[in-house]
């Protein structure tokens, strides 16, 4: 799961979807015309000049509605870069993955599971709910059982890796304090490929790229705003070409998708009157959101030699409702329906979410045309980290620092305020990256121990 992008940022100029139409443009303020449009425009920031704000609040702005025409509204309230949401990606400027949209199945009708930040999304990808929590993580461990965990207790092996930084393969208290859990929770350019070579990868796997920019490597590859799309091209290019080299390629289905849309523009109006999760209003929002509207599409991309050429999803098959749609917990009803899983799902709403298994299941003949290589990436230029480190934290190298404080400083922590120990080193991401690669040292040493305590 990547970071932060919407469908049309990325793949709106791709053959055959429901993209991007010829001139399309967005108004400066909906509500008054004086103040013109500007044009939506393939010219996408590798780098963007800022982060797009896309709490509840700017979102309800930029979907307006319905309208789907405050993108830019938003930035003027918020004082930012007007042509940072409307500058978007194409083949050439983000060509590993409309390769692979082109090349396999790409769904071009995927939303994000509620119209709001990273967190609270990436929760209901991995337990199909946020427990009415609509804002990022403050350190306190999710209580709902993750989706790992639950594969586990029904007969499947499950795990996932995390590049660099644990983040919200942390944020759990069943993949934290469980060891038959946190034993599957792995670095990923240390055992990650390996495994894959081994065909020793759990039968759901969840990958997880890099926030943080530590010493010696060349920064982050989640292609959040403040960082490099490039680079997060270059580790979806590098996982794949692993994948297709393995072993395993023949039975591997290879998802790629994104939390929610970062701010970013989009045309489509996300649907409403869908299942809430669990019957829960928010606790941290002030508006009584009940979780029955979804948010902004993201782009998603199906990857396996049973799945046709060129496959575009858009409702069609796998709908168990009338209204189903597709969501981040699409992801786990589908794995549910391939490995028949014989047990309730976690949410309502990932019962009621479309799923895609007929693009395998319906499949009577393998590919043998399948790209081994995906085209090439430019080099990072040698400056790039250094400049990366010197940049502001970010709310989520905030929220994970949070995580540390509350882990090994527990008489220190306060949720959402960092701790005393943690304060001196959230001057820029360099500082941030190196005490949280060391205090993440400090917590795998303390988790084992304890491990092997209870274990007597």
């Amino acid at each position: 799961m990547m970071e932060n992008r919407s469908f049309d940022h990325l793949l709106g100029y791709l053959d055959g979807v429901d993209g991007i139409s010829k001139g399309q443009s967005c108004p400066v303020d909906p509500n008054d015309p004086s103040k013109g449009t500007l044009p939506v425009l393939p010219n996408g920031y590798d780098v963007a000049p800022d982060d797009p704000i896309h709490d509840m609040t700017h979102i309800a702005v930029q979907i307006n509605g319905g309208k789907m025409n405050g993108f830019l509204q938003s930035q003027v309230m918020a004082n930012q870069t007007l042509t940072n949401p409307i500058a978007m990606f194409t083949k050439e400027s983000a060509p590993i993955i409309n390769t692979l949209a082109a090349e396999y199945a790409v769904f071009d009708k995927w939303f994000c599971s509620l119209p709001g930040p990273t967190d609270p999304n990436r929760q209901f990808a991995m337990s199909g709910t946020s427990r009415g929590i609509t804002t990022n993580f403050n350190g306190t461990l999710y209580e709902q059982q993750s989706y790992i965990d639950y594969l586990r207790q029904h007969g499947y092996s499950s795990g996932g890796y995390y590049q660099h930084d644990l983040w919200q393969l942390g944020a759990y208290q069943d993949l934290v304090h469980n060891p038959l859990n946190a034993k599957n929770i792995k670095e990923l350019d240390k055992h990650f490929y390996d495994d894959l070579k081994n065909g020793k990868l759990p039968t759901f796997t969840w990958l997880q790229p890099s926030m943080s920019t530590p010493v010696g490597s060349t920064g982050p590859t989640w292609q959040h705003p403040d960082a490099s799309v490039t680079e997060g091209e270059r580790f979806i290019k590098k996982i794949y070409e692993s994948i297709r080299a393995s072993p395993k390629w023949e039975e591997t289905l290879f998802i790629i998708t994104y939390d929610e849309h970062g701010g970013f523009y989009d045309h489509v109006y996300p649907p409403t009157g869908v299942p809430s999760p669990d019957g829960l209003k928010c606790v941290d929002c002030g508006t009584g959101y009940d979780f029955t509207t979804l948010g902004v599409r993201v782009p998603t991309i199906a990857i396996s030699p049973w799945i046709k050429k060129g496959t575009i999803v858009s409702e069609g098959n796998g709908r168990p409702f009338a209204n189903s749609a597709y969501d981040s917990t699409s992801i786990m009803a589908t794995v549910n329906e391939l490995l028949d899983v014989q047990a309730p799902p976690l949410s309502q709403r990932m019962a009621w979410s479309s799923t895609f298994s007929h693009l395998i299941t319906d499949s009577s003949e393998m590919r043998h045309d399948c790209p081994t290589t995906l085209p090439d990436v430019p080099a990072t230029p040698q400056e790039f980290a250094a400049l990366q480190r010197q940049k502001p934290i970010n709310d989520h190298m905030f929220a994970s620092m949070l995580f540390f404080c509350g882990q090994n400083y527990p008489e220190e922590f306060k949720a959402g305020v960092l701790c005393p120990s943690a304060l001196p080193h959230a001057l820029n991401q360099g500082t941030s990256s190196d005490w949280m690669s060391n205090e993440q040292e400090k917590f795998l040493r303390n988790q084992g121990a304890r491990f092997e305590r209870e274990s007597k």
